[in-house]
């Protein structure tokens, strides 16, 4: 997937296609591990829309979804006097360390959307 989007922003400089390519491959994975929890027989759908002005990413899996704020294994969530909170929440719950993804991701996208469900989200970029 990410030589795909490399082609499709050869334009763009080096330094905003890395990013870009970052931001995409967080949230299929994401949507892949959390979302279809790695099952096979499960989906996941990405739309790549661009104009002279913006990318727009879709990524839309087959879970049941999440609430972006009761997700607090994520730094996403962290109070700002505690930003590692979550890296001891997730050792507790025996979790992996990360937990950086989705505030990553916030970081790099103009608008970040999710739906209701919390099984799509829509990334944009303004260009």
């Amino acid at each position: 997937m990410v030589d795909f989007f490399q082609s499709q922003m050869s334009n763009l400089s080096e330094e905003l296609c890395e990013k870009l390519c970052l931001a995409v491959d967080e949230l299929l994975a994401n949507a892949i591990e959390h979302g279809c929890r790695v099952e096979p027989k499960s989906s996941c759908e990405l739309t790549y829309i661009r104009t002279p002005r913006m990318i727009l990413i879709q990524v839309r899996d087959a879970g049941p979804g999440f609430e972006l704020g009761a997700i607090t294994h994520a730094a996403v969530n962290n109070p700002p006097e505690n930003p590692l909170r979550h890296l001891h929440l997730r050792s507790e719950m025996g979790m992996r360390p990360g937990g950086f993804g989705i505030m990553l991701v916030k970081q790099i996208a103009d608008d970040l959307i999710y739906n209701e469900c919390g099984n799509e989200v829509v990334f944009v970029k303004y260009i």
